[in-house]
């Protein structure tokens, strides 16, 4: 039986997968707080549009796995959004009256505390262009790492701000060279596929493409160790307790 905490290398990225979402609810200000706590220096977290175009947290289009049959995010405004208990489904008695929060409220509660990986869920018509005057604005661009599996959007993010890192996380079943070169081609800082579909010689292969290689999906310890025994440079975890940092010199 693997022992935690899981001893990684110095370098390796410990991303909070929405935050430390295997202890409170994904994507609130109290997933964030606790990964903070629990020693969390990136977190990974999921942007929208809502009704009326601002930019909220939230991973479902719709809202029914958080207790709102029938709702969904691109038809609710951002006053109706943030209005929704978004704990009670979690735990109704630790988490009760949870918000959800907009994008500009993280960003500004945090600030460089962070490094954030953003994924675009719903690539929507001007929602790259929102993100990178949000990013611009709280002045994090050097702290940020937009993702999606929206290959065209993130190509169209590259077009925006070439200077912005992008990662492109691989949807398809059977992660190959063939997206390695996919993701070179628009220039992506990283490549991200999914942990049990990580191999040593993939790995090496993107190493040599892209500047890393970060894996997500991660389900249990195995595929947490997967990842880093195949050569990953981080992953997002809904447990960042598991792992800790190896600073010995």
């Amino acid at each position: 039986m693997t022992q935690l905490p899981i001893l990684v290398p110095a370098g390796f990225h410990i991303i909070a997968h929405r935050g430390a979402s295997a202890y409170a609810p994904e994507n609130t200000m109290a997933a964030f707080t606790l990964a903070r706590k629990m020693g969390a220096r990136e977190v990974e977290l999921d942007v929208q549009f809502s009704k009326d175009r601002h930019l909220v947290i939230c991973h479902d289009r719709t809202l029914d796995r958080y207790g709102y049959p029938g709702l969904k995010v691109a038809e609710l405004t951002k006053d109706e959004l943030l209005s929704l208990d978004m704990g009670a489904w979690f735990s109704p008695y630790l988490y009760v009256g949870e918000r959800m929060l907009t994008l500009e409220a993280l960003l500004t509660h945090f600030q460089n505390q962070f490094t954030y990986h953003v994924e675009i869920k719903d690539p929507a018509p001007g929602i790259e262009e929102a993100l990178l005057e949000r990013i611009v604005h709280n002045g994090l661009k050097d702290r940020v790492i937009v993702t999606s599996k929206h290959y065209e959007s993130l190509a169209t993010l590259k077009s925006l701000a070439p200077n912005v890192r992008i990662g492109w996380l691989v949807k398809e079943p059977g992660w190959s060279e063939v997206h390695i070169e996919q993701a070179a081609a628009i220039e992506c800082f990283q490549v991200c596929p999914r942990a049990a579909e990580t191999k040593k010689e993939l790995v090496a292969l993107a190493h040599t493409r892209v500047s890393e290689v970060r894996a997500y999906g991660i389900l249990d310890i195995a595929d947490a160790i997967q990842a880093i025994e195949t050569g990953c440079d981080g992953l997002t975890i809904n447990w960042p307790d598991w792992l800790i940092h190896d600073d010995t010199p």
